[in-house]
């Protein structure tokens, strides 16, 4: 009796196991976040941006100067509390060409300089950071003012401004623990 009563709880136990032994094994596929897909494409831009205490009483002109108005954009405004907040911006996969050129100047205006980017793997896609400390630092890709000359040309399609700051934003040297320096990535300039 007691044997049978052990097999009846066991099998069970063993059909669940193997189950999700089986389910575990199966490839996943990866879905890839399309842009221009009928659910995605009015989605609004995010600009998430951190600012120096100088800036607190003008939030409507600033709100003004980075679109607020527009169609299609929100922006959201935070104050670092220290003295300058970090001189990063982050532009999402999903963002037009035309609304990251205007981020960029108006980063440039408020930060006083951009000499870094985030990496866009780690962003939401319709989002722009500036100022932004919600990332860590090592995701922050140093950028030369070229560099950024070349990613706010006029002339660049939004593909070719996403391709362009996918390039800018991907990691050239591996950060080593403990402070301990960086090495070159393997087919990084």
């Amino acid at each position: 009796m007691k044997r049978s009563r052990f097999l009846a709880l066991l099998l069970p136990i063993l059909l669940l196991v193997a189950f999700f032994l089986i389910r575990a094994d199966r490839p996943r596929a990866e879905t890839v976040y399309d842009c221009n897909a009928a659910e995605n494409r009015d989605k609004p831009t995010t600009i998430e941006i951190v600012l120096a205490q100088k800036w607190k009483g003008q939030v409507n002109e600033i709100k003004h100067d980075l679109g607020s108005e527009t169609a299609g954009i929100k922006v959201r405004l935070k104050f670092f509390p220290f003295l300058d907040p970090p001189t990063n911006i982050g532009i999402g996969k999903c963002v037009t060409a035309e609304n990251g050129r205007r981020a960029i100047g108006e980063a440039v205006h408020y930060l006083g300089k951009v000499d870094k980017v985030i990496r866009q793997d780690i962003l939401p896609h319709h989002w722009i950071m500036i100022g932004s400390t919600d990332v860590a630092e090592l995701a922050w890709i140093p950028i030369s003012p070229g560099e950024l000359t070349r990613l706010t040309d006029p002339a660049l399609s939004t593909e070719q401004f996403q391709t362009l700051y996918r390039q800018l934003s991907t990691p050239k040297e591996k950060k080593l623990p403990f402070g301990m320096g960086s090495e070159k990535i393997e087919g990084k300039p």
